[in-house]
């Protein structure tokens, strides 16, 4: 029923100059609007059909979502950061000059003489004024190198800021996936300022941590420099104690609202001083996470940290998130305000003070100072992040999910955190075993079919212990070139697997068939009687249903798998995302998920390096949920990809080409592969 609805910060304006307009950096980041067309063409009307058209505005969104008249009540001009709103209207002169009948001066006389010439100049959300008011908006010197604006208080806020260009077609572009991945927000174009984008993640807990920690565990009456002083008498690590700082929930590198704060390692021997250093370390091990995520999602490195906020009063701190990120920090002293300065060099360009914001932030920022890392410490805060923060969050996530509803008052925990609200009902299975370490699985596509049985024999002996079988009926491709095994050759695969293993004291190993076929669920029962292991279906052969019945499916193919004794997988192409099959992952029923690295089909193609990204996501969304299944690579993997493939989170690599051409041998190219 609402007539208008806008900012806070535009009904102010909105006050001052009777003008009604948006930030153009609030609607980019905050309305996901393209800022850009939205300033430079205002709403309008066809002369004939009267049609509306709202230039910028995501109209299918809203349409979407049923507020498809969101459009006109929102504001309908757009300004950039930095240029004129309006002038001050007769009644916000005489009000802010205390001469208004209902603006009493109780000064006596002394308040601002304001009139009519007194520009507005437009703001924006006080954060990312912040970074104008840090310097954060000039052109990168060096391609493809970013800065990273750290906007500290309560919790973080993290701001890597991307250059951007105009490509050929004259539409803006940076060198990012054009949508948000992981617990990263943005690329926003055109923000905070046009010709710039920036990532944005966060961390919710950090100066209110230690707040908390002051008021609630030590003595109050300390001041913060003096804890700070005896965490500083602590070595590295704080003697074998680490916390999480998620108390508030996860914001990035994963988005997770029932996430919960933690310390491991404590002992009888830690003191206040352990505690107040291990939280103070956790902080900034979240911020390592939180821009390892922006550097991977982005695909630009770091190469500074520019700081504003409360942890510039604390030299340790400050010196700890040098050390711990391996990034030189500036900063312009405790009592720099960002935001401040911002609205200032902002106010400076509207009134022409300045040509540009780039020059005015030259003439009023004032020389930093650089807190750069120790090498020494940079070596001993990696170690201790590799091996022990990097994992972990994702190892004590299901607990924390678990355990949920015990701080609501429920008798005991449910399942519930581990269910998208999409997906309420389907249960998740608690009789899955824990995934394995890494595991080479060669593809048979690529041996000499001539001599299949010595090829089976050769990976067994080289250590295989799990097999990939690729199935293709030559239909779902689309290419009779693509006619692959049957059930009888998959009968003597399985066959000469298992007499090599009990001949030689080996383990029998895995027989995982890939099933690339038009009609999976025909193959289940013939599959299953040969000596499957594990039965693949590809996603999109559940593409011949119609959409609405697609879920339905797939749930019951794999229903039918597992009930046939086989485990049951889904592979998907490269192309498809990973949001079409969470349904059938929530269900449970699934132990393997195939990330195919190329076009099914057909060996030797090269890897993919956009599904790195896909892979980290699904392996985030999976212990987030508190699922178990492994986590599959296939086509493409090399020793050059397999760093990448496993380090983004997969532990089952589908190797053929390598493993079966390799120089040296199997054995050799599956040592390669694990390395």
């Amino acid at each position: 029923k609402a007539r208008v609805i806008c900012e806070y910060q535009d009904y102010l304006n909105f006050k001052l100059t009777g003008v009604l307009t948006s930030s153009a950096c609030n609607a980019a980041t905050r309305w996901h609007w393209d800022a850009k067309a939205a300033v430079e063409v205002e709403p309008f009307s066809e002369p004939k059909s009267g049609v509306r058209h709202y230039p910028g505005r995501p109209m299918s969104l809203y349409q979407s979502v049923g507020l498809s008249d969101l459009a006109q009540k929102l504001p309908q001009t757009c300004r950039n950061m930095g240029e004129v709103v309006g002038y001050l209207t007769p009644q916000a002169a005489r009000d802010l000059s205390g001469k208004s009948s209902k603006s009493k001066n109780k000064g006596g006389g002394g308040g601002l003489e304001l009139d009519t010439a007194l520009p507005v100049i437009q703001g924006g959300p006080d954060a990312f004024v912040g970074m104008v008011g840090l310097g954060c908006v000039g052109q990168q010197q060096d391609e493809g190198q970013s800065q990273l604006c750290l906007i500290t208080g309560s919790s973080h806020l993290h701001c890597l800021v991307l250059p951007l260009t105009t490509g050929n077609d004259g539409d803006d572009q940076t060198k990012t996936p054009n949508k948000s991945s992981g617990g990263m927000w943005g690329p926003y174009l055109n923000a905070p300022l046009p010709g710039l984008a920036f990532g944005e993640g966060g961390q919710s807990s950090t100066g209110s941590l230690l707040k908390w920690a002051k008021h609630e565990i030590f003595d109050d009456a300390m001041s913060y420099k003096e804890m700070d002083e005896l965490a500083s008498e602590i070595p590295i690590g704080s003697d074998g104690l680490l916390a999480l700082e998620t108390f508030q929930g996860s914001r990035t590198p994963v988005t997770d609202p029932l996430a919960r704060g933690a310390m491991i390692g404590l002992t009888l021997s830690h003191t206040k001083a352990h505690i107040w250093r291990a939280l103070m370390e956790a902080v900034c091990f979240g911020t390592r996470a939180c821009l390892d995520a922006l550097e991977r999602s982005t695909g630009h490195p770091c190469e500074t940290i520019t700081l504003a906020g409360g942890i510039a009063r604390s030299p340790l701190w400050l010196q700890m998130h040098a050390d711990v990120t391996n990034k030189p920090i500036k900063v312009y002293g405790p009592d720099h305000n960002a935001p401040l300065l911002g609205c200032a060099i902002l106010a400076s360009v509207g009134i022409g003070i300045h040509p540009n914001v780039e020059t005015a932030v030259r003439a009023m920022l004032p020389e930093p100072e650089i807190v750069y890392p120790n090498p020494q410490a940079v070596h001993d805060y990696n170690r201790i992040y590799q091996r022990v923060y990097s994992k972990l969050s994702s190892k004590i996530r299901p607990l924390v999910h678990s355990i949920h509803s015990i701080r609501n008052g429920h008798d005991e925990p449910t399942e519930e955190a581990f269910e998208d609200d999409e997906y309420v009902g389907m249960s998740v299975s608690n009789d899955r075993l824990p995934l394995s370490e890494t595991t080479i699985s060669p593809s048979l596509l690529a041996c000499d079919f001539g001599s299949i049985r010595r090829e089976v024999k050769r990976c067994m002996d080289a250590g295989a212990t799990r097999f990939h079988v690729d199935v293709f009926d030559g239909v779902a491709t689309n290419s009779p070139i693509a006619f692959t095994f049957g059930p009888d050759m998959v009968r003597m695969i399985a066959k000469a697997a298992k007499k090599h293993a009990f001949d030689n004291g080996l383990e029998s190993p895995s027989l995982d068939l890939h099933m690339c076929v038009l009609d999976p669920a025909r193959f289940v029962e013939p599959m299953a009687i040969v000596g499957a292991t594990s039965f693949i279906f590809q996603w999109e052969a559940m593409y011949h249903a119609p959409p609405f019945a697609r879920k339905k499916r797939a749930l019951a193919l794999a229903k039918s798998i597992t009930d046939h004794k086989m485990k049951c997988g889904v592979s998907v192409n490269p192309e498809t995302a990973i949001w079409r099959i969470k349904p059938l992952l929530a269900s449970g029923l699934v132990s393997v998920v195939d990330v195919l690295a190329v076009k099914p089909g057909f060996g030797g193609q090269s890897f993919q390096s956009n599904v790195l990204k896909k892979i980290l996501y699904l392996k985030e969304w999976r212990d987030r949920k508190g699922l178990t299944f492994d986590i599959m690579v296939d086509g493409g993997v090399t020793k050059e990809t397999a760093k990448s493939v496993k380090e983004a989170g997969a532990n089952v690599l589908v190797a053929g080409s390598f493993v079966f051409k390799h120089a040296q041998g199997i054995q050799a190219a599956m040592k390669e592969l694990l390395i």
